[in-house]
């Protein structure tokens, strides 16, 4: 009765600060504890992929919550780089895609959803569940049934499986031909790169390597620029088609050139009267021989071969007659020609004289000596 009595009285006449400090120590122990378990889970290295998946089904089997397509549960616990990944992505407002066979749409969901990729900078896992995601209808169904046989997929194996889909095979065919005989002609560097990158879609095969894209997409080019690059083997296709922009836009500017010194040529002829015209010719046609035409005289305005008589006199500095042949005066004021056009009367019988009517101009009746004949 004593020993316990006493041992009563000292349980209850403890120190009140000893048993504070105990249970304080007691807290800190179990926050260390606690913390030290954290930092194990956080550290732990990660289980081999056949260890998760067996784990995940186990969670699986006790929870109920099996899904019937995909065979695995999806983590509750999103990391909030990808949730905010996503949330930018669906604000570029990106395109779903439903199915059907039409190749065309299918190609455009693809690039449409590659531009928001590289603009975004999403990994390969990312971009796997972001376009699986936007798959709707028809295309939502076949990847349930084809996404849970190939996990880990990264992009370019969803693109290979989506295109085997929804892109028939006679289709690819036909686009690898168009790609291997694509050529520029007459279209714009642009639009000429455009369809390449498009149909190279088709035929990765064709431009597995960088180097090969560019001698590929150098072959296509016109002739006129294909013969400045090809020289200097360029071997990236991003340095092939940067010097194509630059010879094109040099051989606009220098059509630009020419086109506006023929124009400004051409205004300062027609403003100036600086270009001499010809004089207008005309001709008369002797005879069916069009070499027998004929030109007008600019001298004399008459039709003749030869030089002109304005010429000749112009260049002897002399005046001669055309009627007498005589120098010092000219036909309209010869004097042989008054004196025969005025008969002189008497003489015998007094007959009428009159000038020699067939003579020609510059010839002297015969026997008469330009005074005509006796009727």
């Amino acid at each position: 009765m004593d020993n316990t009595r006493g041992s009563g009285q000292e349980g209850g006449n403890d120190n009140p600060q000893m048993t504070e400090l105990r249970n304080m120590v007691q807290m800190l122990v179990g926050a260390v504890t606690a913390q030290q378990q954290l930092l194990q889970q956080h550290f732990q290295p990660p289980q081999p992929k056949e260890t998760r998946e067996l784990d995940l089904s186990r969670a699986e089997t006790q929870q109920g919550e099996t899904s019937e397509y995909r065979g695995v549960t999806e983590d509750p616990i999103i990391p909030m780089e990808s949730v905010v990944v996503v949330r930018q992505f669906l604000k570029l407002k990106p395109p779903t895609f439903k199915g059907g066979m039409d190749p065309v749409k299918a190609n455009d969901w693809i690039l449409a959803m590659e531009k928001n990729f590289r603009l975004l900078r999403c990994g390969e896992q990312q971009k796997v569940e972001i376009g699986s995601y936007l798959l709707a209808g028809e295309a939502s169904r076949w990847w349930n049934l084809k996404g849970v046989r190939e996990p880990g997929m990264d992009w370019a194996r969803f693109k290979v499986i989506f295109r085997e889909k929804f892109v028939p095979r006679a289709v690819q065919n036909a686009k690898c031909s168009e790609f291997e005989h694509l050529k520029q002609l007459g279209t714009t560097i642009a639009d000429y790169e455009g369809s390449f990158t498009n149909l190279a879609e088709y035929a990765p095969h064709l431009v597995a390597t960088d180097e090969m894209r560019a001698r590929r997409f150098e072959d296509g080019l016109r002739h006129e620029i294909k013969r400045v690059i090809r020289p200097l083997v360029l071997p990236t296709y991003a340095e092939v088609l940067d010097r194509a922009i630059i010879v094109e836009q040099d051989e606009i500017e220098r059509k630009k050139y020419f086109d506006s010194k023929r124009r400004q040529n051409f205004g300062t002829e027609g403003t100036s009267g600086q270009k001499k015209q010809k004089p207008e010719m005309k001709s008369r046609n002797f005879g069916n021989n069009p070499k027998e035409q004929v030109q007008v005289c600019q001298k004399c305005g008459q039709y003749h071969w030869g030089v002109c008589w304005k010429d000749r006199i112009e260049v002897r500095n002399e005046i001669r007659c055309f009627y007498c042949n005589e120098v010092g005066h000219i036909k309209r004021n010869c004097p042989r020609l008054r004196t025969e056009a005025v008969a002189p009367r008497g003489g015998p019988g007094g007959g009428n004289m009159r000038p020699a009517g067939n003579a020609r101009p510059g010839v002297i009746g015969r026997g008469t000596q330009g005074i005509g004949m006796e009727m």
